[in-house]
């Protein structure tokens, strides 16, 4: 090889080196290209999550949020103690259509969690779509009802103060919905006629009442939340 050609190379490669170096320090040096990791608090509980960039204006975000709530629901003719669990892990892609800007536009998958369990302990006679049961007919009736999706879609918008602040915290929130799939309700008694199909028929449509606006709430379920990040 010529020293012409070796000195030649040698000129790129500097020049891109350099390059290189300074991308990554122009990259480094603004907030909205840092990793950042927080807490937030909303409808979907208590969570923590991070945000990392992939590409210019693109971001990803990965979380979790739990809450345990406990609820009395009366709205059928068994008297319900519920404990309703909301367990989400969601995976999003964060799009800032703007520049200078804290908008963003998001959508993302989640694995879904929530479910309620309900229990009731009748300790006099009850009435289900005419037909009457003593306490040990029924004995304990125990409630399950969960979500058809555990892998369900979100679609959202957002706010994210680091856009457009220098400061290593910022404030963030969300406002989407998820969607869950239709609810599934498993009911099961301990009772002397709980074997039977009709019985077992009845304590569904009854616990399908109790749950009817929980079951609305958790198919389309609303996403809000605030939080705070600290940004690396």
């Amino acid at each position: 090889m010529s020293r012409y050609k070796k000195i030649n190379i040698t000129k790129v490669a500097s020049v891109l080196a350099v390059s290189a170096l300074l991308s990554t320090t122009a990259y480094a040096g603004n907030n909205d290209s840092m990793i950042a990791f927080g807490a937030k608090v909303g409808t979907a509980g208590v969570g923590i999550e991070g945000r990392a960039p992939i590409v210019d204006n693109l971001y990803g975000r990965f979380g979790v949020n739990y809450l345990h709530y406990n609820h009395s629901l009366n709205n059928g003719a068994l008297n319900y103690k519920g404990k309703l669990t909301l367990l989400t892990v969601p995976l999003m892609l964060d799009y800032h259509p703007f520049d200078n800007s804290g908008f963003r536009v998001s959508a993302g998958i989640a694995y879904n969690g929530n479910k309620i369990t309900a229990t009731a302990k009748p300790s006099k006679t009850v009435t289900l779509y005419g037909e009457d049961y003593e306490p040990g007919d029924l004995g304990t009736v125990k409630s399950k009802l969960t979500l058809g999706n555990n892998i369900a879609p979100i679609v959202s918008i957002g706010y994210d103060s680091s856009f457009i602040s220098d400061s290593p915290w910022s404030f963030n929130a969300e406002a989407g919905v998820m969607y869950s799939g239709k609810a599934k309700i498993k009911v099961s008694a301990t009772g002397e006629l709980a074997k039977e199909q009709e019985v077992i028929n009845d304590l569904n449509r009854d616990a399908n009442k109790s749950l009817d606006k929980v079951k609305k709430y958790l198919k389309f379920f609303p996403i809000v939340s605030i939080g705070l990040k600290y940004n690396f």
